[in-house]
């Protein structure tokens, strides 16, 4: 496979680093609380080209943890980096591997990203034009997140995220009816809302008992049951009258064919979980197939990385796309690790940019310190 383009191309060489960044603030929700970044970055570097990757493992959406991803990396990467070469040829892999790719989606979505943005960066062109994607061309405008912590710190957001015009709105719900109930009031005032439970509820019964008090606020609700809970989530939509949004319940394909009819079901399309950029984008065309709207979603303290993946996947979704919910970077990290930093603005959108070969992305200091500090180690591990 693709000999002479091997022969031609040096294998890049691979750095594989983690950052736990600090947050502005704890973010909490019904299946975990988060006051740092949770993140494998990384870089590959070739013919004087550097290509830069993230993925963020979550435990209660793929199974993953940081470790795990590193250490699949550290397994897997080298068969990897001989195959894929090009765009095509790391399209063969990602489909030849997918049962594999399907148990580490955030490992692989790091190396690929890393993969498309040197090999773009090789082309002078923006990884959109190398895998065939539209440009972002017209704002974007940015969900406001609402985690489920204190009343003084959901005000506190309320007022930052009304100062800034943002009126499309989440609400992490955590299961107390009245805080629940006021919250959802509150935000349905000043636009759209949609709820996230979390899987918080055991069954159907419970989870539409739960609703109750917010459904009417409302117009869709994420996650209301157990994972793949069909038969629950068809239920609470029928007798709710809210679509049901896919997280926890979509990570590849197969789930949107598996979502039987009866619902109106929404993916929320997050590039780590999905295991990267191709895949992304063929899920989108997976999705469009069947008739559905998408959000375009974000792991919780993701980088400027995953986000600049994101403006990519929801360029990809056109028209069909119904919100989205990333460029949050030092609005919620202590400080971002590339730059530019991909970040919405005073007016909560996320302007169409002009960014450069490849993702458009280079390293900050701590972030070329964290990955010279891996290859230091590797270096040592192999005298050792």
């Amino acid at each position: 496979m693709a000999d002479a383009a091997i022969q031609a191309v040096s294998l890049p060489e691979l750095s594989v680093a983690s950052l736990a960044i600090p947050f502005r603030h704890r973010f909490a929700h019904a299946a975990a609380t988060r006051a740092e970044a949770a993140n494998v970055l990384v870089r590959l570097e070739s013919g004087g080209a550097i290509g830069l990757g993230e993925g963020c493992p979550r435990r209660y959406v793929t199974g993953e943890t940081v470790d795990g991803a590193r250490d699949f990396l550290a397994a897997r990467a080298p068969a990897l980096l001989r195959e894929a070469v090009d765009v095509e040829t790391l399209r063969h892999w990602l489909r030849e591997n997918a049962a594999e790719v399907d148990r580490h989606p955030s490992a692989v979505c790091a190396i690929e990203m890393a993969l498309l943005d040197l090999f773009a960066r090789r082309a002078g062109v923006a990884v959109e034009d190398l895998v065939g994607a539209p440009r972002l061309d017209r704002p974007l405008p940015v969900t406001a997140v609402y985690g489920s912590a204190s009343a003084i710190a959901f005000h506190v957001q309320r007022w930052r995220f009304g100062r800034a015009g943002m009126s499309d709105a989440k609400l992490k719900l955590t299961g107390d009816p009245h805080r629940d109930g006021a919250r959802a009031r509150n935000l349905a005032r000043r636009g759209r809302l949609r709820l996230d439970a979390n899987n918080l509820w055991r069954d159907a019964r419970a989870a539409i008992g739960g609703l109750g008090p917010v459904a009417s606020h409302a117009w869709a609700v994420e996650e209301p049951v157990a994972p793949r809970d069909w038969p629950g989530m068809a239920a609470v939509a029928q007798a709710t009258g809210l679509a049901i949004i896919l997280d926890e319940s979509f990570t590849t394909s197969a789930d949107l064919a598996a979502a039987p009819k009866g619902a109106q079901w929404i993916p929320n399309l997050r590039v780590s979980k999905l295991g990267g950029v191709l895949r992304t984008l063929d899920t989108i065309a997976a999705a469009r197939r069947r008739g559905m709207g998408m959000i375009v979603g974000a792991q919780v303290g993701e980088t400027s990385i995953l986000a600049r993946a994101g403006l990519l996947a929801a360029a990809a979704a056109g028209q069909s796309l119904l919100a989205f919910e990333g460029a949050y970077g030092t609005h919620l990290l202590a400080h971002d690790i590339v730059r530019p930093s991909v970040i919405f603005d005073a007016r909560g959108r996320t302007a169409p940019a002009a960014f450069s070969a490849g993702w458009g992305l280079d390293a900050e200091l701590r972030l070329t310190q964290a990955f010279a500090a891996a290859r230091a180690s590797r270096r040592h591990e192999r005298h050792a």
